[in-house]
């Protein structure tokens, strides 16, 4: 057995929390994906934070925040492409009601930031029942057709509008007056079209009928 000095083990006892976060460090961290709902925006900072700090190194982790494309990040999570995802409530219940095998652990943003808009110059606009027989620049979702349905009806209206998938060319269709109305989230999009000076009006959807609901899981 080897006598050690009072000095030798109190070096020995400090010197093995290092030794142990050396073999943690040299072990292979964790390798998780992480599905976008939409391009880089406001709702993702902590993600990144998260990543530019060190907080998933630390963790043992090595976490891959996937580019948005045109698949859904709860489809991409449900068919196991990526390990968690960021999607938006209305998408996670239309999944989950499909039988997606999808669960919500999070609660990013927790009061409902979407609207529909419109271009302010749109006078003959003046609430919701006004979009019958307009036209909606969309972007694929089957709940989408619903909910704007839901607003106009509970304003008077029928919920008869025309409608054409764009994706994320809704916003400059907007614009240039191809569609009369979209929806967008007022943390991003309504933030972009400040900075870009475009004029702008818009309906709550907890203003016509619509419970109000955490944003984005």
């Amino acid at each position: 057995m080897i006598d050690l000095t009072r000095r030798q083990a109190l070096f020995l006892a400090a010197s093995l929390p290092f030794a142990g976060a050396a073999t943690r460090a040299r072990a292979a961290a964790r390798k998780i994906t992480v599905a976008l709902d939409w391009t880089v925006n406001t709702n993702h900072i902590g993600l990144f934070v998260a990543r530019d700090k060190g907080f998933y190194r630390d963790a043992g982790l090595d976490v891959e925040i996937l580019p948005y494309g045109d698949t859904g990040s709860g489809t991409l999570v449900a068919n196991r492409v990526a390990d968690f995802g960021i999607s938006g409530s209305l998408g996670l219940f239309t999944q989950k009601s499909a039988g997606a095998d999808l669960k919500a652990v999070y609660a990013v943003v927790q009061s409902e930031t979407g609207r529909v808009v419109f271009n302010a110059d749109r006078a003959a606009i003046k609430s919701p029942k006004n979009l019958d027989g307009l036209t909606y620049g969309g972007f694929g979702s089957a709940w989408e057709n619903a909910l704007l349905q839901t607003i106009i009806r509970h304003d008077g209206g029928k919920g008869d509008f025309s409608t054409v998938t764009l994706g994320t060319s809704a916003y400059e269709a907007l614009a240039n007056g191809a569609v009369d109305f979209t929806l967008e989230v007022s943390t991003w999009e309504g933030v972009e079209a400040e900075l870009k000076g475009l004029k702008q009006r818009s309906f709550r959807y907890a203003d016509y009928g619509v419970p109000d609901e955490h944003t984005t899981l």
